[in-house]
């Protein structure tokens, strides 16, 4: 038996029991517009990715657990992280800010970017920060990749936090970017302003 939890753009989400556990079913939905063997492909291959990078996390940041991957149906079934949404509390705990920032950094240090930093794909459970949703990750070293993940991290935590003044300083601060990574952020952020 399995309730409905939530539908996005890529995937739809419902909340089930496995194996006597709480769990979350993540299944990437067909795209009608696209070729039928093609659409498989990339759904089979963004469900392969996002399953090894949860794996990869693991040791690394809080993410949820991995119970079954069945990639022919385009499916990961995972640990249902019971907490509060990063984005219905910042306002209220500024001091995450820094936490959160020291957290990215991890996920960079290892060569992963998110893709899809929001407050919405972050959880706040138990004193732990967990980052969901890494439907649009991938792994990259590069400078100009991590610079991105975060400037898309700003740009949405300064529209959904206008109220926080300082919160995006305080995530950087937490995260401490080098000289080069900083100026990279101004460089992406220079050209999605005027582009």
């Amino acid at each position: 038996m399995s309730l409905f939890y939530k539908k996005g753009a890529e995937a739809e989400l419902k909340e089930i029991v496995f194996q006597k556990k709480k769990a979350l079913i993540k299944k990437r939905i067909s795209k009608s517009y696209r070729n039928s063997e093609l659409d498989l492909k990339i759904r089979k291959r963004r469900t392969r990715s996002e399953a090894k990078i949860l794996k990869d996390l693991k040791n690394i940041v809080n993410v949820p657990e991995i119970f079954l991957v069945d990639e022919t149906k385009s499916e990961i079934v995972m640990e249902f992280i019971t907490g509060k949404v990063l984005k219905e509390i910042i306002e209220k705990e500024k001091e995450l800010c820094k936490e959160v920032g020291k957290e990215i950094k991890k996920i960079h240090s290892v060569g992963i970017i998110h893709g899809d930093l929001t407050t919405s794909n972050i959880i706040y459970a138990g004193k732990k920060i967990y980052f969901i949703d890494f439907g649009l990750g991938f792994y990259s070293k590069k400078v100009e990749d991590k610079a991105t993940d975060l400037i898309v991290f700003k740009k949405t935590f300064n529209a959904t936090h206008s109220i926080l003044k300082n919160g995006f300083d305080l995530v950087l601060e937490g995260y401490s970017p080098s000289i080069e990574l900083k100026n990279r952020m101004n460089s992406v952020e220079k050209r999605a302003r005027y582009h």
